[in-house]
């Protein structure tokens, strides 16, 4: 059974009925829908979709909806494309509505000329394309072109340290949002997050009752690396987001700031993901890389919950292939022995010590007597968290009545989420989930098994019980 979780993104190459089960099939955790492209009608249409082929075939699947974010871009190139060439100088003009070419361009960022200074770089194009700053000419900004390159149609535009100037929820965030909440999705995935205060304000947002989707920043900025553990604190989980990430810092800094995040993480019993350009080279050929493979296992040994898929599943010609070859990747280095860890020794992120104090000795328990799995009766999702934080060698199963419970455990490492029916007897809901493991392959006759759950009573998420029995 793989433990790391796989994110794919549905774009135009996997939108359709089979394009969607092709994805499932190959095995992909959880769905991520790309508010930044395509209409909110479409993702809808797509999270229906795979919702039902996620019941066609049995399994639990995930959904998450990525909001845009204050995106900052260039306008429209004549002919959707100019050659910038190194040392000539080019302009961002104030207009966005000025069509460029290879001297000028309109960007969509007001009051640019206030932000920047003599000296600064401007990226475009994820990076691809550098500008330094000249000086301006009232609202413009006079550049010279320190790497060139080709320039096309509204692509991205980075400036370090500009997230200071931008609102990082804008109206066509709220219209995700909306959508998001509209479909019960399990994940919102939160752009160009800067503090914990960022998170808590669209915490605020989500409904008092009901359905309420896990929140997920992506940590992409650097104000958001210097105000990490409050972010974490503050999140369901975090996302690595790698390309933004090393236009924010110098790119050699990427790969140890990856571990960094992912270890914090991994401590404090919050899901990470790591994403962006993991096996970019299959959006357009059968095989990988090697420095792709490798990447993916360096993730899968750091610690990481799940590894994300996005242009190679949005628009690459092997969508369902690089899902397989991610997969046995995967299963490949978890195979590997790694060191467990104690997320009890991360002070603060949780205060119920009760509960991951029950955790650790069921996953202690489980090791020491070689259970087949360890299962976890659930009316929240925590008790699979808490387990899932100490890495047992054997699989997890979170088990629950309730589909909001179980799609945000798609994403946890090494979790199966089981789905059972509901019961109030605490002794039968035991018996259940037993026999949803054994169904689920989990456990066989005689089988041991390790039974984690919280005591019956008004209080979800509280973990306070452990039982071995035989299945």
């Amino acid at each position: 059974m793989r433990r790391t979780k796989i994110v794919a993104t549905v774009g135009p190459a996997t939108s359709s009925p089979a394009g969607l089960r092709g994805l499932l099939e190959a095995g992909v955790d959880v769905v991520r829908l790309n508010a930044a492209h395509g209409d909110m009608a479409t993702h809808a249409a797509n999270a229906q979709e795979v919702r039902a082929a996620a019941r066609e075939i049995g399994r639990m699947v995930g959904v998450l909806v990525d909001l845009p974010g204050p995106k900052m871009r260039t306008g429209v190139v004549r002919d959707d494309a100019v050659e910038l060439q190194s040392g000539q100088p080019f302009v961002l003009a104030a207009d966005a509505a000025a069509v460029g070419d290879e001297h000028h361009v309109g960007t969509t960022v007001t009051g640019l000329s206030q932000w920047v200074r003599t000296g600064d770089d401007v990226f475009l194009a994820d990076g691809a394309i550098v500008l330094r700053v000249v000086s301006t000419d009232g609202a413009d900004v006079i550049t010279e072109v320190v790497r060139g390159g080709t320039l096309r149609t509204r692509k991205g535009m980075n400036l370090p340290r500009a997230e200071a100037h931008v609102e990082p929820f804008t109206e066509r965030d709220a219209a995700a949002l909306e959508m998001a909440l509209a479909i019960k999705a399990d994940f919102v995935g939160l752009s160009f997050v800067r503090e914990p205060g960022d998170v808590e304000r669209v915490r605020a947002m989500l409904p008092r009752r009901g359905a309420r989707p896990s929140l997920i920043p992506k940590i992409e900025t650097a104000s958001a690396l210097d105000n990490l553990a409050g972010i974490v604190s503050a999140a369901d989980g975090v996302m690595v987001a790698r390309g933004d990430l090393g236009i924010q810092v110098p790119a050699r800094r990427v790969p140890l700031l990856q571990k960094e995040i992912i270890r914090y993480c991994n401590m404090a019993g919050r899901p990470v993901i790591t994403a962006t350009q993991m096996m970019e080279s299959m959006t357009r050929a059968p095989l990988p890389t090697r420095a792709e493979v490798n990447d993916v296992a360096n993730a899968v040994l750091d610690g990481t919950d799940a590894l994300m898929l996005s242009e190679e599943t949005a628009v690459g010609l092997f969508p369902s292939d690089t899902v397989r070859m991610m997969a046995e990747v995967a299963e490949a280095a978890e195979a590997w022995p790694r060191l467990r860890h104690d997320p009890t020794a991360t002070p603060g992120l949780d205060a119920d010590q009760v509960a991951w104090a029950v955790a650790h000795a069921a996953v202690q328990a489980a090791e020491d007597l070689a259970v087949a799995a360890i299962l976890c009766p659930t009316r929240s999702g925590q008790t699979a968290r808490r387990v899932a934080a100490f890495r047992p060698s054997m699989p997890i199963a979170g088990i629950s009545p309730q589909p909001e419970v179980l799609g945000p455990l798609c994403l946890v490492w090494g979790v199966r989420p089981l789905a059972v029916p509901d019961t109030p007897d605490p002794d039968h809901q035991l018996r259940v989930a037993v026999q949803a493991a054994r169904a689920a392959g989990l456990a066989h006759d005689g089988d041991l098994v390790a039974l984690v759950f919280g005591a019956a009573g008004p209080r979800a998420g509280s973990t306070d019980s452990v039982r071995i029995v035989r299945a």
